[in-house]
């Protein structure tokens, strides 16, 4: 198991606009669902983005519910109905990483 799987996953205000994890390490992050569904790698996202057709925000999108993947990430279903990406904890790790500071 992954020492980076979480202890805990929620979304603590009920919007979607914000994932929180708490990953194996207690590391404690935060995740706009904005940013989540614009770095989705599936071969979709990656096809739209090499094609020029991928939209440049997603600033109404939200985080209908995620399903786990293993043990190594989750499934994120958007409110814009994609839910083709998954997500390793490396991944969001990596991701709250290089988020600016609120």
């Amino acid at each position: 198991m992954s020492a980076l799987a979480p202890s805990s996953i929620a979304n603590p205000t009920g919007d979607g606009k914000k994932l929180h994890v708490i990953l194996g390490t207690g590391e404690q992050i935060v995740l706009h669902a904005e940013t989540l569904r614009a770095a989705c790698r599936c071969a979709k996202c990656r096809r739209a983005q090499i094609d020029g057709a991928f939209p440049e925000n997603f600033e109404a999108v939200t985080v209908d519910y995620v399903s786990p993947m293993g043990l190594y990430g989750i499934n994120i279903a958007f409110s814009d109905g994609h839910a083709r990406g998954i997500f390793p904890w490396t991944y969001l790790a990596e991701l709250a990483a290089n988020m600016p500071s609120e």
